[in-house]
């Protein structure tokens, strides 16, 4: 649909949307005002700026509606007032996402929503990996909004359906500081992984090394203990040098 030669009013635009908040809820006339837009091929970041909202809740929308349709922005706390014949319960479509410095926890079509600082690493995580368990959450959308890998985020998930909080996220996250972790196996897997990174033009930062060394050998170590060790042992100073001086090897071998 090509809005690009229809003529739009702003006094008739604003006295139409102070006729309609008198029916709806500003948040929710927002939102579907926000999906609105972006049916009409409006980039996110113009209609965060349009509707007053954060491009990321822009975002959110759009992924709900586009999931569960138009009821999804439905105010059910008005629309269940008025029901008649009381219907069977149904389970709330849970949603959860990173803005800017808080995790949010969105429940159902309502207007509530649970926001917990990034800084609360292990109390994000509790609340999380539990609507993970409780099939809530998907895992990729949990681990998309820790920003941590899906295969990490679905053992973490498992080992506290059967223990402790304080067993599985706050004594594995102490341990990791400690160096005595990193056995001279486990370090002889970081250079490695670093340097086949690093030769084959892959990413070569933390989060890279650590997802990586997972993958390929099932050890779980946190970003910030790989930058660390990293630093440590020099190699975040030949990420660029290395591959250069392999290149440089091969060419004086060919030659001779």
């Amino acid at each position: 649909m090509d809005c690009r030669d229809v003529v739009f009013s702003a006094s008739k635009s604003e006295a139409r949307i102070a006729n309609a908040l008198k029916v709806f809820p500003k948040k929710l006339l927002m939102r579907l005002l926000a999906f609105s837009l972006h049916l009409f091929g409006a980039r996110r970041q113009v209609v965060a700026q349009l509707v007053g909202m954060p491009e990321e809740s822009v975002k959110t929308v759009i992924r709900i509606v586009t999931r569960d349709g138009f009821a999804a922005l439905r105010d059910r706390r008005q629309s269940e007032a008025k029901q008649v014949v009381p219907s069977e319960p149904v389970a709330p479509s849970v949603s959860a996402y990173r803005e800017g410095d808080d995790y949010v926890v969105e429940f159902g079509n309502s207007e509530a929503s649970l926001r917990i600082p990034v800084a609360f690493r292990i109390q994000a995580r509790t609340v999380l990996l539990s609507l993970l368990n409780a099939g809530l959450l998907s895992t990729r959308e949990v681990a998309e909004t820790l920003d941590i890998h899906v295969t990490h985020c679905r053992e973490l998930a498992r080992k506290l359906a059967s223990r402790d909080v304080d067993e599985v996220l706050v004594d594995k996250r102490q341990g990791l500081k400690q160096d005595y972790l990193f056995t001279p196996e486990v370090k002889s897997e970081l250079i490695q992984q670093f340097a086949l990174n690093a030769v084959s033009g892959r990413p070569t930062s933390s989060r890279a090394i650590a997802e990586d060394l997972e993958k390929r050998c099932s050890i779980e170590l946190s970003p910030r203990s790989v930058r660390l060790h990293l630093s440590k042992l020099g190699l975040s100073r030949i990420a660029d040098s290395l591959p250069e001086l392999i290149a440089l090897e091969k060419k004086t071998s060919s030659r001779s």
